[in-house]
């Protein structure tokens, strides 16, 4: 249950204890998202665009580290 969740929560905040926040309850509670559909993540840093878009990213990338090489 959640009130489960959240004692457990507090218990291990209370004791300096880490919890890695890998389970539904625990990220609905502490407000973060939930480690499934689109908040799995390995789609953290997912980003969907066109590909007239991403082109044009491509190429501001490419100067952007041309520029600054060492």
């Amino acid at each position: 249950s959640f009130q489960e969740t959240t004692k457990v929560l507090s218990t291990a905040a209370i004791g300096a204890k880490i919890d890695n926040l890998s389970g539904l309850k625990e990220n609905v509670i502490v407000g973060k998202r939930i480690p499934a559909g689109t908040g799995l993540r390995k789609f953290n840093k997912l980003f969907v665009t066109t590909k007239d878009a991403h082109e044009a990213y491509k190429q501001r990338q490419a100067m952007y580290e041309e520029e600054y090489e060492d």
